[in-house]
């Protein structure tokens, strides 16, 4: 028996993202300009618990699919940074001596920035300190263009695998059980869910005023975003990342999945993080640039983004590539299957609530061609075939990696530098080829992958959940445009008054700079061996599966992720199974402990909402200009 599908992008659900829009971007840039932080998950419980309120004491509550679709928006609407805001840091890259330092045949880097990315070094429109300016105007379209054509190819490729690792392969994806308890619990009300949920809600609560009350006063009582012991670990194990992670949710992500599936992924992040970290640190025979560069008193943080550019940006490209490759051996059937449902032109062929086949190709070649073709007048050196591969294939790729990884596990680790790795085995020499790419799929299909099957859950059409992600990004970038003008007037970027950027600015400035002078090695052995080694792993399935192991998936993705996620993360697997889960029963926690998740977070992200506020009290000074 099929599922019934309604509407959940009413008026009221497209009145309360509009107000999201309106209320949260605007604290997010703020957020991240000064702390790095983010209001994401705030805004989700925020929102969709104050609108739910606010129509039931109106007497017209709203609907389990209004809410969803609310709710699934949010993190669009409010978490991502919109594309002007990297204009004012290339007008920052222009300007920063730092950047003077790096030279391509003699020529500093920022005379070789064209006029689409900034206004040239020199333009009196930097001492105005506004986007609102003729001299912008070149790089406003260029931003604006490839946004626009990004979009369309994201969401061509989500709604592509929401159908094929959703409708088709029905993956468990875990989180979506949290999202869709929460959603539930808001609107049905039932004393089981509600108990259960207020007992992870107070918990969150408390921890939530522990962990952001103290930072927005300026008494950080717990560190953030985890507790670093490479201080006490560096004597025995120098260069190992070590500590753990002081955010909830990796530990509530952890509740969610079984010991064997975080365990798998403990290992891998420990093989690569901790020990083969500890390794080449050790051993300069392997990597001696980082081996040279590695100094005792290195941070987690520090730790990371020096031995990321220097040993794993190689192999990490080179996992993803095999895990890839061996998805797609693996889900061959699947994939055929999944092709054949959408060209079919029968109705009972393809759920009503997908487009058809036809018009989902041709927005994916819409977006990712014009892509090329605009990316080809911009940056000739770079050959056309790059570009082509890059939109089309690799980002096909990664899409399916993130999608199939996220209905697995519930997690994908972000890719930083992927086109930067793809542009260093290209003869190109210049400054934008490394710095615009075209369309390339970051793994944003896993998000909305997860949405669909929440969707799904929630019996609400998936595309009124892609609807409203389109309108959410779209207001993101307009809000977003206006946000950062008027941040950027108030007082220059980077600055006193927003410290964040004074950090991170400068090391951005720092990997571009790198990469365009070629500083940053790739060896393509290396990213051979990887790939050569994940492709093994994840076909090795069969006989990983007589021994109790079902997927490898969660072993390669594990050497994404940093030892502080993954240990909690663990932890919390280990907590649920056997504390949880043999105090309140195995079939109730099965069935309830989404909504026991849903509750922590909801309890964290309260404070999160409240520790902001606070933050802005105290920074709510206007900078004058002595």
């Amino acid at each position: 028996m099929s599922q019934e599908f309604k509407v959940g992008l009413t008026w009221r659900a497209l009145f309360a993202i509009i107000t999201a829009a309106l209320l949260f971007i605007p604290i997010n840039l703020y957020l991240n300009l000064v702390t790095g932080g983010t209001i994401a998950i705030a805004a989700l419980y925020v929102i969709a618990i104050l609108f739910s309120e606010f129509s039931r004491i109106a007497g017209s509550p709203l609907t389990m699919n209004e809410i969803f679709v609310i709710y699934s928006s949010m993190g669009a609407v409010v978490a991502s940074l919109p594309p002007y805001y990297w204009l004012v840091y290339r007008a920052f890259y222009v300007n920063t001596p730092v950047t003077f330092a790096f030279k391509i045949h003699g020529v500093p880097l920022p005379y070789l920035v064209p006029d689409w990315l900034a206004p040239p070094y020199g333009d009196p429109v930097y001492h105005l300190r506004t986007l609102m300016h003729p001299a912008w105007a070149k790089a406003i379209a260029v931003a604006t263009a490839f946004f626009l054509l990004t979009l369309l190819a994201d969401v061509s490729l989500g709604i592509l695998f929401s159908y094929l690792f959703v409708e088709v392969e029905k993956l468990p994806f875990p989180f979506a059980q949290i999202d869709y308890s929460l959603i539930e619990t808001i609107t049905e009300r039932r004393s089981e869910h509600v108990r259960m949920f207020l007992a992870g809600f107070y918990p969150g609560l408390i921890y939530g005023a522990l962990l952001y009350t103290g930072q927005a006063l300026g008494i950080q009582i717990i560190p953030l975003p985890w507790a670093d012991l490479t201080w006490l670990t560096e004597k025995y194990m120098p260069g190992a990342l070590i500590g753990f992670a002081t955010d909830p949710s990796s530990f509530v992500l952890g509740i969610m999945l079984d010991p064997s599936t975080t365990g798998l992924m403990l290992l891998g992040s420990a093989t690569v993080w901790i020990f083969l970290n500890y390794l080449f640190t050790v051993d300069p025979r392997y990597f001696p640039v980082w081996a040279q560069e590695y100094y005792k008193g290195m941070t987690i943080a520090t730790i990371y983004q020096r031995s990321f550019q220097r040993i794993w940006i190689a192999p990490q490209f080179g996992i993803a590539l095999g895990l890839a490759a061996g998805l797609i051996i693996a889900l061959r059937k699947s994939i055929v299957r999944t092709f054949k449902l959408l060209v079919s032109s029968r109705g009972s062929a393809r759920p009503s609530h997908f487009p058809p086949f036809t018009l989902i190709l041709a927005m994916f070649l819409t977006g990712s061609l014009g892509s090329v073709a605009l990316h080809h007048v911009l940056i000739p050196e770079i050959p056309l075939y790059i570009s082509l591969l890059t939109s089309t294939v690799i980002s096909f790729f990664i899409a399916m990696i993130a999608s199939r990884a996220i209905g697995e596990i519930g997690f994908f680790p972000s890719m930083p530098w992927p086109w930067q790795a793809i542009v260093y085995f290209t003869p190109y020499e210049g400054y934008a080829g490394w710095v615009q790419a075209p369309y390339i799929s970051l793994g944003a299909q896993g998000s909305m992958c997860q949405a669909v099957k929440v969707a799904y859950l929630t019996q609400t059409r998936s595309t009124d959940y892609f609807k409203a992600l389109v309108i959410g990004l779209v207001l993101n970038a307009v809000v977003g445009f206006l946000m950062m003008d008027f941040f950027w007037r108030l007082a220059p970027i980077p600055s006193s008054a927003y410290p964040n950027s004074m950090v991170y600015w400068p090391l951005f400035a720092t990997n571009d700079s790198l990469f365009a002078t070629r500083q940053i090695v790739l060896d393509p052995k290396i990213m051979g061996i990887a790939a050569a080694i994940a492709l093994g792993i994840t076909a090795s399935t069969p006989i990983l599966s007589k021994v109790g192991i079902a997927s490898p998936v969660p072993l390669l993705i594990g050497c994404y992720m940093l030892p502080p996620y993954s240990i909690m993360m663990f932890i919390g697997s280990l907590v649920g199974r056997y504390v949880i889960r043999r105090y309140v029963g195995a079939e109730r926690w099965n069935r309830l402990r989404g909504v026991l998740a849903a509750g922590i977070l909801a309890g964290v992200g309260v404070f999160i909402g409240i520790g902001i506020a606070l933050l802005l009290v105290a920074r709510a000074a206007w900078v004058w200009p002595w």
